[in-house]
């Protein structure tokens, strides 16, 4: 008796490691980030399933090589039997959410959600949110965000240092305290919108969105650089398979010292194409009528000589292109980069050839989250302008190169409140002197998120 007792533990001892070697197996390459080898080992050894352990791991494995399929049912079946394990049901959650399951995965994060704190918390938040954001496929939903910042400009009206302006003939100079000089100041922002979209068929939406924006300087004498912008947005979308379109209408006002100063209207077309959970392609074009008003400006930053801006010649149709691709990359903080280029035609609409251009551009811009709560970002742009017609007599036509820089970090307090700080270099270079300048500038917001 007491031989085939030890012979018996002795197999179930073997038994018991038989078993547990392959789920080591796919944990250590899991812990190594070797998602797709941990999914074959997993394969490699269908007696293992059913048992928790290796449900639990090739699970995960399952999800993360884009077997969401398999993933799912491994993981229920080891939350049938451990009901309180908040890291399965929260691989259980996420792999509802990669199927498309909306409504079970809501229910699996909004019960780990009383219990959640800190950097899991976020986590559930972010998928509740963009579960939220899909659902506008099929059912009404709507945002709202109020955000105030204030910071320091360097050069508020992008102008020029005072002196001989480069690229005309001797002469042509920018007198101190005259308005083209170069102002630096601070100033305060106010920014607050509201979007949403209603389904009204299978895949089809319609959706809009409003926008308000004032900027208001420190120094009374730049009053007459304040600016109000009014944007209101709208049109319909069409969800079919991996692809998205929306064909829609934009409307801009733009005011400058309380007068109305421009007016944009745009016929927008767009095509975004998801090709994976990390690759997402997208093509816009555009075409858009600007309008200029006349607004009454100052010589000198004194206002002692009034003058008409005579901004109405600038009128204009603009039409353009652009292409961007936006990859996710599997990593801890999450880095998502964007990668866009365009191009366009400006045509005046005043017969003023010398402000009509051809331009093109290109950006590239990362964001992160290095650690809980906390996202950064960084994106360098270019644009080039060519213009059609000489300056003036005896003065070649205007080209322009414009490169700006720009890094942000924001804090999110909850999910409804951010802290963000912006720091931005612009430069532009151009051969006529008017348009060559340098603009640094900081800024530091605080938003609320109606959500």
């Amino acid at each position: 008796m007491l031989k085939a007792g030890v012979w018996g533990s002795l197999l179930w001892l073997a038994c018991t490691l038989a078993t547990a070697a392959p789920a080591d197996e796919v944990k250590a390459l899991l812990e190594q980030g070797k998602d797709r080898q941990a999914y074959e080992a997993g394969k490699a050894a269908p007696d293992s399933l059913g048992t928790p352990l290796f449900d639990f791991y090739f699970g995960i494995a399952a999800l993360n090589a884009g077997v969401p399929g398999e993933g799912v049912l491994a993981l229920e079946r080891y939350v049938l039997q451990f009901p309180e394990n908040r890291s399965a049901q929260f691989q259980l959650a996420r792999g509802y959410f990669i199927l498309g399951e909306d409504q079970r995965s809501r229910e699996e994060f909004s019960s780990l959600t009383p219990g959640a704190s800190g950097a899991e918390l976020d986590n559930i938040n972010q998928f509740l949110d963009a579960i939220r954001a899909r659902e506008s496929r099929y059912k009404p939903t709507s945002s709202a965000f109020v955000e105030l910042g204030t910071g320091h400009d360097t050069n508020i009206n992008s102008g020029i240092r005072s002196g001989q302006v480069a690229g005309l003939p001797l002469g042509f100079i920018v007198a101190p305290g005259q308005s083209s000089e170069r102002q630096a100041d601070s100033f305060n922002n106010l920014l607050a919108g509201v979007q949403g979209a209603y389904p009204f068929a299978p895949g089809l939406s319609l959706y809009g969105g409003a926008m308000l924006m004032a900027r208001t300087h420190s120094r009374k004498q730049n009053d007459v650089f304040d600016q109000q912008l009014f944007a209101l947005h709208g049109g319909v979308s069409m969800l079919a398979g991996r692809s998205l379109y929306r064909l829609g209408v934009d409307w801009l006002k733009l005011e400058v010292d309380n007068q109305k100063y421009l007016s944009i209207n745009t016929l927008v077309g767009e095509w975004q194409y998801q090709n994976d959970q990390n690759n997402r392609f997208a093509l816009t074009m555009q075409h858009s009528q600007q309008r200029y008003q006349n607004i009454i400006t100052f010589l000198d930053i004194n206002k002692t000589s009034a003058v008409s801006s005579g901004a109405d010649i600038r009128d204009s149709s603009l039409t353009s292109v652009s292409a961007a691709w936006t990859h996710t990359l599997a990593h801890p903080w999450n880095p998502v980069f964007t990668t866009s280029v365009n191009a366009g035609s400006e045509r005046n609409r005043k017969h003023r050839p010398d402000l009509s251009r051809d331009l093109w551009g290109v950006r590239l811009a990362v964001t992160a989250q290095p650690l809980p709560k906390w996202t950064i970002g960084s994106g360098l742009s270019y644009q080039g302008s060519r213009y059609a017609s000489d300056f003036a007599v005896g003065i070649p036509a205007r080209r322009d190169q414009y490169y700006s820089l720009d890094l942000s970090a924001a804090y999110a307090f909850d999910r409804n409140w951010t802290l963000r700080g912006e720091y931005q270099h612009v430069e532009q270079q151009a051969n006529i002197g008017f348009f060559d300048f340098t603009r640094p500038s900081l800024a530091l917001k605080l938003r609320y998120d109606f959500k």
